[in-house]
């Protein structure tokens, strides 16, 4: 087949640029898989600044056009014209390409791809990480105005017409049947991980270390773990904070972790730059955090089960986290906004070797079946019934 991967980002480890996210991961992992049995995949993403316009990578031809997200974090920009921009350029582009099948990266890649499908007769095959409605859209935007707007965008991309959507979680698969989506249209498809890349990465123990990776965004909530962990420190005092990733709160979290005088155990990495990297700061902690209160499914959880750590989560009616968190069991699940029970679980494990020791294998046998080998079985067979349907 020749297949055809629009997403806004592609991660490109060599240059350390766009390393960012789970939606761009899945993304990337699928489509070398895709390519190494055999099939002819074009990668069509943004441009980002140090990026050459086009290369071949793994087999792969990338084409990047275009640039709808902020430079420095991947996150959203807040100005019109660049994204229509993008739009425009990428449809192009695309109608030009004539692929077999037209894979999509919610959400504004779905318009070029689907303009493309209608005109040259690609199967257009949609993944949906998340839907998480004006409220959502708000707070993830600190926006009215932006926060609808992104909303409407989602919304109308969700609805538009497919062949086939990929939903990560049983939880975002009912947020389209809500939208009004067939059922049939609709296969869960969640996202994997390389479990190869952890059993080879061997590093050392931090004793009492204590992560968080993702994105530095308000909705993420990192500001309770850091607060939370202003409170472990008076139960066990060699604790440590790492915090891994980048975004428009770091400012903010580092101000928060100075007023508290936490300089001495909160450590900031910034974008990481490789996969590699990452991997070893999980393999190294003895803790997950995942505070954040809107996920489609939280590939950083089921990295940090690959690497056997116990975990800690929000409980959020609707949020991906539950297809993957077994309270009391791989993990414990909150109630979010409440600090001083993300604090109290973290002693409770810091101080437990054995029940850390015990979640974190519950959650390594959970993970096993999420290898992106399988995943990327899982997306073909998708792409067959696609074009068999036509």
């Amino acid at each position: 087949m020749n297949i055809l991967y629009i997403t806004e980002i592609y991660p490109d480890p060599k240059r350390g640029i766009g390393v960012w996210g789970g939606g761009e991961r899945q993304f990337y992992e699928i489509s070398r898989r895709v390519a190494d049995r055999g099939h002819n995949v074009t990668i069509l993403t943004c441009r980002f600044p140090g990026q050459p316009a086009e290369e071949i990578v793994d087999g792969m031809k990338i084409h990047r056009i275009g640039l709808s997200r902020n430079p420095k974090t991947g996150g959203a920009r807040k100005t019109v014209l660049p994204i229509f921009s993008y739009i425009i350029k990428t449809a192009r582009r695309a109608m030009k390409l004539a692929p077999d099948v037209i894979h999509c990266n919610t959400y504004f890649p779905v318009y070029p791809g689907k303009m493309a499908a209608r005109s040259k007769g690609g199967q257009p095959v949609s993944t949906c990480h998340h839907i998480s409605g004006l409220r959502g859209g708000m707070e993830r935007q600190r926006s009215l105005v932006w926060g609808l707007l992104g909303h409407l965008a989602t919304t109308i991309a969700a609805r538009l017409p497919h062949d086939r959507i990929i939903s990560v979680s049983p939880q975002c698969r009912q947020k389209l049947i809500d939208l009004g989506i067939r059922e049939d249209k609709i296969t869960v498809i969640p996202n994997g991980v390389d479990l190869k890349l952890f059993d080879s990465t061997r590093v050392e123990k931090v004793p009492n270390q204590i992560l968080y990776v993702g994105r530095l965004v308000d909705f993420k909530h990192v500001d309770w773990l850091i607060q939370a962990f202003s409170e472990v420190l008076k139960e066990v005092p060699s604790a440590k904070l790492k915090i891994v990733g980048g975004g428009p709160e770091r400012g903010n979290l580092e101000v928060l972790v100075k007023k508290l005088g936490l300089q001495a155990h909160v450590t900031f990495t910034g974008l990481t730059p490789t996969y590699d990297a990452v991997t070893r700061y999980y393999n190294e902690s003895e803790v997950f955090v995942l505070p954040s209160t809107v996920e489609g499914e939280a590939i950083v959880l089921k990295e940090a089960m690959a690497a056997r750590l116990p975990l800690i989560a929000m409980n959020i009616p609707g949020s991906g986290v539950l297809s993957l968190m077994r309270d009391g069991k791989n993990g414990f699940l909150l109630e979010p906004g409440r600090p001083e029970l993300i604090a109290e679980k973290l002693v409770h494990l810091l101080q437990n070797e054995e029940l850390r020791k015990e979640m974190g294998a519950a959650g390594r046998k959970f993970v096993e079946k999420y290898d992106w080998d399988v995943i990327a079985e899982r997306t073909l067979q998708v792409y067959q019934k696609a074009i068999e349907d036509r």
